[in-house]
This record gives structure tokens, sequence and C-alpha cells, in this order.
């Protein structure tokens, strides 16, 4: 066997051991996406004129028919928006209404909204994303700001300069101490420019950096017509909201601060300070609405001369509550209560969505099934007294970057977005409705020959072992042979030198 015969085979052995002792590859799996079928709706039934239908973030919701599960969300993925599947027919909350025909609000601003507070959707509007200037219903967000970043019983002490500040004032001096308690009472009834002044460098330390907290707040609950420079309202060019965003910004106060509440309709308050002990009781500058207006609970009045008179109201009847909101306007009390007596006349509430009803399901990439979400809440909404129930519809979304498994139950998933006639009417927290657990760790696979291998995998080793041995024994006689032959060969030399 010559030497490159044996170096072929020896390699020829090698290379079948490693091809027998290698596993198979599995084949790649390749899952295909989900695609939602369509489900359309009933034909929507005409109403709720006077709606603009525009979409706010609001309260949960009811009777919900579980519809497929969406496709594969791997966590980052951004999911496309799930099919338009139809709700249950609503159920009525309030009696039918009492009058023949239906009324129009006699308002004379021309920069108006009508919100139901509960579900967020605008009722009836005019110019209601025309920004204008505020007034002092800027104090509104100020008073959000201290409510969630201070505490009530802090006390603010007076900056320099805060006596300079513009009427309507506490008159503040520099150095005087008031609680953040008794400073949101006299920022909110008496409508004190200087406390809300004091108040910004209590929580910012400056109004500019407090300017930036405003904004980042308007922008976090939706309002996108709204730029804040002062937290008092007094003129400037930059500082502007609309009546929608108004409402928006007063609907998270109601919703989320029952301090604000508490404060907003109340008629007369003494505040306890360290200087013009004289100077402390302060009136609610709605004081009249608040005293003739039936149901009336809030909430701000503003003036100066750029924005005209402006106001928001709030009023509850029967457990309803609605916010009017009026922007410069040459009679803003009687503006707010005719819109306010129109809402109530003219709508009536109906349930669409109950707390933990089923919405299908999501689907997590590390979670061991898909997960069934519910309602986190029920969701009640604002219909026309004058017209036949309208159909509604919902579309589950879920989140954008979905939280790993295991799933605790009530952890968010998505969005349950209720709709009619294609108009958002409110939307809700879709939740885990059950705690699921994660995917089962992979099992490392160790390779295995079957049976019928072994023989060739011996045989392999075998041969390639034989060709080494031979092809290294005769490189080793072929080394000693050429030794020996130079060994005789100068010996030979060595022997003619003597002759």
């Amino acid at each position: 066997m010559s030497k490159s015969t044996l170096l072929v085979t020896g390699l020829m052995g090698l290379a079948l051991t490693a091809a027998v002792a290698e596993p198979p590859k599995p084949a790649a799996t390749v899952k295909a996406a989900v695609k939602p079928s369509t489900i359309k709706q009933a034909n929507p039934v005409a109403g709720d004129k006077g709606a603009t239908g525009q979409s706010m973030s609001a309260p949960p919701g009811p009777g919900m028919s579980a519809p497929p599960g969406p496709g594969m969300i791997a966590p980052g993925q951004t999911p496309q928006l799930m099919a338009t599947l139809p709700l249950p027919p609503p159920v009525d909350i309030d009696p039918p209404a009492t009058s023949i025909e239906p009324s129009t609000p006699d308002a004379g601003t021309h920069y108006t909204v009508l919100m139901d507070v509960n579900s967020g959707k605008i009722l009836w509007s005019r110019n209601p994303e025309v920004r204008r200037e505020i007034a002092s219903t800027t104090k509104v967000m100020t008073a959000i700001l201290l409510l969630e970043k201070g505490r009530l019983n802090d006390l603010v002490t007076g900056p320099p300069g805060i006596d300079k500040v513009e009427e309507s004032s506490l008159h503040l001096v520099p150095g005087e101490t008031i609680s953040v308690h008794d400073l949101l009472y006299a920022m909110l009834l008496r409508s004190a420019n200087d406390t809300a002044v004091a108040g910004a460098d209590y929580i910012a330390g400056s109004l500019p950096a407090f300017a930036d907290l405003m904004n980042q707040k308007a922008k976090d609950i939706g309002a996108t017509n709204t730029h804040f420079v002062t937290p008092n309202g007094l003129y400037d060019p930059k500082h502007y909201s609309s009546a929608a965003d108004m409402a928006k910004i007063t609907r998270y106060a109601v919703l989320n601060l029952p301090e604000f509440n508490q404060i907003v309709r109340t008629q007369t308050y003494k505040v306890q300070r360290s200087v013009h002990k004289d100077d402390s009781w302060v009136k609610n500058t709605a004081s009249k609405f608040l005293k003739e207006f039936p149901g009336a609970d809030g909430v701000k009045t503003g003036y100066i001369h750029q924005a005209g008179h402006c106001f928001i109201g709030s009023a509850t009847r029967n457990g309803w509550r609605m916010i009017a909101v009026a922007l410069n306007s040459n009679q803003c009390r009687e503006d707010v209560e005719s819109i306010l007596n129109y809402g109530f006349h003219n709508y009536r509430r109906v349930q669409v969505v109950y707390k933990d009803e089923p919405a299908g399901s999501v689907t997590v990439a590390t979670a061991a099934t898909p997960v069934p979400v519910a309602a986190s809440t029920e969701l009640v909404t604002a219909v026309s007294r004058w017209h036949p129930d309208p159909s509604f519809s919902y579309k589950l979304t879920p989140l954008p970057a979905l939280p790993a498994a295991p799933i605790a139950a009530g952890t968010k998933l998505g969005t349950i977005t209720v709709l009619s006639g294609g108009t958002v009417q409110g939307t809700v927290d879709a939740v885990a409705a059950e705690t699921v657990a994660a995917k089962p760790a992979p099992v490392a696979i160790v390779p295995h020959l079957p049976h019928g291998n072994s023989f060739l995998l011996g045989l392999a080793r075998f041969l390639g072992a034989l060709a080494l041995v031979v092809m290294g024994g005769r490189i080793y006689a072929r080394t000693v042979a050429k030794g020996s032959g130079g060994s005789r060969d100068r010996v030979a030399s060595q022997l003619r030198g003597t002759d």
C-alpha cells in the first residue's frame, strides 16, 4: 500500500467517523402569522348629531363576547389593530326623555366643548381645537402637579419677588410660609396668581422648569394643542390651549384627584398663613354657579384682557358628570350653564362594557398558552335621547411591547376601543384574566446514534487508526534505513583514507 493510499484511507476513515457521529439537524419550523378576519358590525343607526366623536382616554367597560385570539405578538413587535367585533346591545342607565322636542345650546361663545366625564366623549362643540389664551383656567394644570408631586402638609415659602406678582393675589411676601393644602385653596378659589408662582417654585425650583412639567403632563393627558409658559395664565404669546384640551385636562383632574374635587366645589375657606393673617378668607370665583345651578360642583374661572372671560364648569346629576368649557365669552357662566343643560336634556347614558368581561386573548411569545384578556373596568358612554340605540363594536389592540411571561392576572396587555359608526366612544385597558406560566425551558439534546450505526462507527475508527499506524511505521522504517546507509558510507570513506 503506497503512502498516498494510506493517507487517503486514513482521512476517509476520519471523515466517516465525523459524518456518522454528527446528529441530524432538525428542520426549521415557520409559524404562519394569523391574519385576523374582519367581522362587519351592524349598520349604525344615525344619532349623536351634536357629537364630534373625538377619542380621549376613558375609564373602562360592557357585555363583550370573546373574539378569537390575535396572532403571535412577540415582545417589542408592533401589533396590528385586531378585527372589529360586535358588542351586545347597550343597557340604558337613564330614564327616557321627559320633553317632546330636543333642545339646542343657547351659547354665544365660539370656543366651547361639552364632554361626558365618564367616557371622555365630546357631545357638542364649537371650534374645539382652536388655540386660545386661557387665563386662570391654567391653574387646573398647576393644581394637578401640586397634588401629584407635592405633599399637602409641606410648607411653601414665598420666593423673592413674590410680592410683585399681578393680581388677583393672596398678597404673599418673600419668606412667608403657607401649606400646600391652603395654597391650593387660595389658588383655585380666589385665583391668586402669587400662590401659583410660589407653588411652581416649590415643585420645580423655577418657573421655566415648572412649565416643562406642565407641558409634559399635558402631553401625557393627550392635550395636543396646548403649551404652557406660566403657572397662573398671565399673558404670554406662547401660552395657549384649546377648549377640547382644557376639557381633557379638567377631566383628568376630576377623575384622578379627590382633593381637587373637594377644593373646587368649596364656596369659602380660611387659609392659615404666617403673615397678613387678616387676609385669610378666600371665596370661590364661581360661587354664583355653585349656588344656583343644579348639580354644580366646580371648576375654574379665568380672565385676562387677551383671553376674555373663560370658565370651565362641571355638574353632576343622578351620578352623571359633565364638563363644559367656554373660552372668550361675554357671558361665560350663562354659556356653560346652557351647554350643561343641553347635555343632560339631550343625552342619556348606556353601559356598553362590563368589568371583567372577556375580550379575547393575546399571544405572548414567552407564555405557555395564549393569555385570555378582559376589560379592566366598565365603560358607560352617552348617546342621543332622540334616536334609537346605535350598534357598538370593539377592537382589541395588544401593547406594542408585551411583558415577558409569566403573566400575572391583572397585567395590562392591550387596549379595548369601543366604536359606534366608526367613531370612538371610549377605551378601557385589556388585562390578563388569569395567570399564565412561561413556556418550559428548552431541554438540551445530546446526540445519540441509532443502534444500526454502531458497526459503521467502529469500522471507521478502526480503519482510520490502522491507516495512521501503517503509514507511521513505513515512515519510521525509511528514516532508519537512511540513517544506517549513511553510517556505512562514512566508515568506507575513512577506510579508503588510510591507504
